[in-house]
């Protein structure tokens, strides 16, 4: 038996919680305490260092945390990458600005369309930080230019409202105005669409979906805009909500399809954020032929937060809560050979609790895995992580 499946069989759970896509609770936000590692540019990067290892020591992440190597312009890999970046974690913010050289894409998760704003498609702007924005751009060089494509979540339309949107060209129109509008004000260089779950969970049919991201994705294309279009990983035996017939009829019209291939546990199903051979497949499924230069077209998901399963359910940690966790963790972080991520066990005040966080060893895995698939990378979120990962980039 997998090591990560006894865990299963030793916590109970009563609830859900999907935490990655949402802000922390006051709770949590009220009870953060900063864990004191140093944070700085050294001389030598992770691998110079001899960090990514397979039996990493809680005693070097916490002393390592945080430095990274001083030549944050030097990639390692030339694939497209993709940086969200949360509100709620403005540490992806500053994190966006000193690794700018690694990425070619962020993605500042501000923009919503919410039901009752699609009859004059007001488009929340009240997130957008324009003073980041213009320091941003000012990195920006002739060896080195980050994009910025601003998420657009469609969040909580009626069934009514996506079927009218898709019939009626003139809304449709003012809602390609509405955002191309918003790019000009901002200098954006186009959006994130984070819509194929949304639509689809209002019950609309598929082929409405379709149709309306086509409309939008051609209608933006042609004011010069890109598209990046969110869309679900499969889930093994499960009919696939994004199969291999819609990436092949949207992949002429869509730049990029970021793939969320995280998220593979949860509290009543306790496990790996991202099991390797998951990820793969999920990339296979979708383009099969090993060279289909469409493989470059899809950003394979990397997690850089984690998960602390509790008996009680536990949820979503980042950085700061792992170090902090970490201090007090006095036995070895296990890995789990077929997810390929790292694990560990700890007893805390409600009882036994297992800790999944990505390390330097299994993220430059997913990188080695990205290389050979030639897919692209996209990162969620930038606010998340530790300084040391983006030496793998």
């Amino acid at each position: 038996m997998n090591l990560w499946l006894s865990i299963i069989c030793v916590l109970a759970f009563s609830t859900i919680i999907y935490g990655t896509l949402s802000p922390p609770t006051f709770k949590q936000q009220r009870n953060r305490t900063k864990v004191e590692n140093k944070k700085h540019p050294v001389h030598l990067n992770v691998q110079d260092r001899f960090l990514v290892v397979q039996d990493p020591k809680s005693s070097d992440i916490l002393k390592e945390a945080g430095l990274y190597c001083k030549d944050t312009k030097i990639r390692h890999f030339t694939g497209e990458i993709l940086g969200y970046i949360t509100p709620w974690n403005s540490d992806g913010l500053e994190t966006a600005k000193i690794f700018h050289g690694k990425f070619t894409v962020l993605s500042p998760v501000w923009l919503t369309l919410s039901s009752g704003n699609t009859s004059k498609f007001h488009i929340t702007t009240h997130d957008i930080r324009k003073k980041w924005l213009k320091q941003i751009k000012a990195f920006n060089d002739h060896n080195h230019t980050v994009r910025i494509l601003p998420r657009v979540l469609f969040e909580n339309l009626l069934p009514d409202d996506v079927v009218s949107l898709n019939v009626d060209n003139q809304r449709k129109s003012q809602l390609v105005s509405a955002l191309v509008e918003i790019a000009k004000t901002f200098y954006f260089n186009g959006f994130v669409l984070e819509m194929w779950n949304q639509l689809l969970f209002t019950g609309v049919k598929i082929r409405l979906v379709v149709d309306l991201i086509k409309f939008l994705s051609k209608s933006l294309k042609n004011e010069n805009l890109e598209v990046i279009l969110a869309i679900p990983p499969a889930r093994g035996s499960t009919p696939e909500t994004f199969s291999r017939v819609y990436f092949n009829e949207l992949a002429p019209h869509i730049d990029y399809f970021s793939l969320m291939t995280y998220d593979f546990s949860r509290v009543d199903r306790p496990g790996p954020n991202s099991p390797i051979e998951w990820v793969q497949e999920c990339v296979e499924k979708l383009v099969p032929d090993n060279d289909d230069s469409r493989r470059s077209q899809i950003l394979m998901g990397l997690n850089f937060y984690g998960n602390d399963y509790t008996p009680e359910g536990g949820g979503p940690i980042v950085g700061w809560q792992y170090l902090k966790i970490l201090e007090t963790f006095k036995g070895k972080i296990l890995y789990d050979e077929r997810s390929e991520e790292h694990f560990f066990e700890y007893r805390s005040s409600v009882g036994r609790d297992y800790v999944f966080y990505p390390t330097l060893y299994s993220i430059n895995r997913r990188i080695d895995l990205a290389r050979k698939l030639g897919t692209g990378l996209s990162i969620w979120e930038l606010g998340q992580g530790l300084n040391y990962f983006y030496d793998l980039f």
